[in-house]
């Protein structure tokens, strides 16, 4: 569990956003074991160009920000033991397809819009810029089987040599749980944008066999216990 500080201070710039935006924040970096987990692990190393499918209201680059701000100003005694120091990544691309996430986004993050930028576009078609570290988190279901694939072809196009995409998603296969996540989906699209749509699931194994198919490496680590037991994060190299 990150520190409490940690995640007030992640959410405080949500303020400027209006309520709904701060309470998410809070809730979300809270409750979603994700923003722990890549810094726990080191995921995201310095310097990176960091490209953020799905970017919501930007609360990855607001955890980023506030990780390394927090820590460099006296946050470092409280900082976990076990963890590396935060990263400082070059640059942050966010792609979002709800413009109010975008203005929210945009609004709470504005003293940081020399390197950290939000567009409003789909990810289906979308401009993938040059990588080190793409993130899809829970994204990638809220779009076709067909889309699916092409996106993860752009994104290995898209990636350096060294490059990792970090991809979560729930494991149709997991039962009762996987069919909590999709509720809990389309709670949280109706939430942010007043609407939901169908889902494209999949089972761990057809994700590692697409990906696979498209020449990554993949690492699967599990993402939560409990409800979140079906989530899934895919840790993908490319092979150039």
């Amino acid at each position: 569990m990150p520190p409490t500080a940690l995640i007030e201070t992640a959410s405080l710039p949500y303020r400027a956003a209006g309520r709904f935006a701060w309470h998410f924040a809070l809730g979300k970096l809270r409750h979603d074991p994700f923003f722990g987990h890549i810094l726990e692990h080191g995921l995201i190393p310095d310097g990176a160009r960091v490209l953020d499918l799905g970017s919501g209201q930007g609360l990855l680059a607001a955890w980023l920000i506030a990780a390394h701000a927090w820590h460099r100003d006296g946050g470092e005694t409280a900082w976990p033991a076990r963890w590396p120091p935060p990263p400082v990544p070059l640059s942050i691309h966010g792609i979002e397809l709800t413009s109010r996430d975008v203005d929210r986004a945009r609004i709470a993050l504005k003293a940081h819009e020399a390197r950290i930028r939000f567009v409003c576009d789909d990810i289906r078609t979308a401009p993938f810029p040059q990588s080190d570290v793409i993130v899809a988190c829970d994204v990638l279901h809220y779009i076709d089987a067909a889309a699916q694939a092409s996106i993860l072809r752009r994104v290995h196009a898209s990636l350096a040599a060294d490059g990792v995409l970090l991809l979560r998603v729930s494991d149709a296969d997991a039962g009762w749980r996987a069919s909590l996540d999709r509720a809990v989906d389309f709670g949280v699209q109706i939430a942010r944008s007043g609407r939901a749509k169908g889902l494209t699931v999949r089972s761990e194994a057809q994700w590692l066999a697409l990906l696979g198919d498209l020449r990554f490496q993949v690492t699967v680590r599990p993402m939560g216990s409990g409800a979140h037991s079906a989530n899934r994060l895919l840790i993908a190299h490319p092979l150039k």
